[in-house]
């Protein structure tokens, strides 16, 4: 199957500082999002901005940023980063895919899986045991995504907040 003119029209690259303002804004629109879902964190002014200095240091050595552009404009990224797992666990470094959006208008054209295959490659690269991602429950569309790649389920993780406590 061959790509659609729209598709092969897309760019892929890793994100310069000039890049930081327009990213920063889509994660914006990735938090709205995971809000929809069943993310409960308190809602955080200029979150963003903030999202992006929690990494920004670490670019080009335990992390990357990818972004997808079209027709000028950027409307896709991905974070990937590296940790060290506990000695318990082997001590092994492993690729963690952090944060993706693909904005609703050019979804379809095949971005998001491209944006994740370029960061698991660039986790291959650095060598590290395994790649993990943590998504949203129904977020289904991306989970049925990166189980097409190969990833598979593994654990569960539960939060409680203390307006849901059951003090019994």
């Amino acid at each position: 199957m061959s790509e659609s003119p729209a598709a092969l029209a897309v760019t892929y690259r890793e994100a310069t500082e000039a890049d930081f303002p327009a990213v920063a804004a889509l994660y914006e629109k990735l938090d709205a999002l995971l809000r929809q879902h069943t993310y409960s964190f308190p809602v955080v002014e200029n979150v963003g901005q903030l999202w992006l200095d929690m990494f920004r240091r670490t670019l080009g050595r335990f992390s990357v940023l990818y972004v997808a552009e079209y027709d000028g404009e950027i409307v896709g990224f991905i974070v990937a980063r590296l940790k060290r797992v506990p000695e318990y666990l082997g001590g092994v470094m492993v690729g963690e895919l952090k944060d993706m959006w693909v904005e609703p208008k050019v979804r379809r054209l095949g971005i998001g899986e491209k944006l994740l295959r370029l960061a698991i490659e660039w986790c291959r690269a650095q060598k590290v045991y395994s790649c993990e991602a943590q998504i949203l429950l129904g977020n289904e569309p991306i989970i049925r995504l990166v189980e097409s790649l190969g990833m598979k389920k593994e654990l569960y993780q539960l939060r409680l907040s203390w307006e849901d406590y059951n003090e019994g």
